[in-house]
């Protein structure tokens, strides 16, 4: 079927109305349901919230004295036999949550021992001095290392 040349402007006019209406109603469907869905539709935008708090599990299984850790902290207490480091335990996924606990750290003679860490002043290498478990004093930062079972505690001179 042909379209008569007179009413081929009505036809298009028609047409285009028709369309622009179809446009601005699918707009206006658009736009309420977007209002309607926006938590869901903003939460798809924003990165995950991750957990950084610091729970009681994962700081005893920091400071426990197992096989193959590195530890730093300050002499709190020395007793007869073993010495109270106090040590941080930071998050590393968020450096400003960290914890101060405290940790019992044994001492056998047979088998553990004490190194002090001297720098010699002719060269740039550093020393180290045995040295027994009575150079251990409170306030002093010490790093304690426990490798196979063996605790090695570096002290720094005085």
């Amino acid at each position: 079927m042909q379209i008569p040349p007179l009413k081929k402007s009505t036809f298009y006019t028609i047409v285009a109305l028709v369309l622009l209406a179809g446009v601005v109603i699918g707009a206006l469907i658009i736009s309420y349901a977007f209002s309607k869905n926006r938590e869901q539709v903003c939460l798809a935008t924003q990165p995950p919230v991750i957990n950084t708090d610091l729970t009681e599990n994962q700081v005893q299984t920091a400071v426990s004295l197992d096989t193959n850790k590195m530890m730093s902290g300050k002499v709190v207490s020395k007793d007869t036999n073993s010495f109270t480091l106090q040590v941080s335990v930071t998050n590393p996924l968020d450096a400003g949550n960290s914890v101060m606990t405290t940790v019992k750290v044994p001492y056998d003679a047979t088998k553990d021992e004490v190194i002090i860490a001297k720098q010699n002043t002719n060269t740039s290498t550093v020393e180290t001095v045995k040295a027994s478990f009575s150079d251990i004093k409170v306030d002093q930062q010490v790093l304690l290392k426990i490798l196979n079972g063996k605790k090695t505690i570096f002290l720094s001179p005085s």
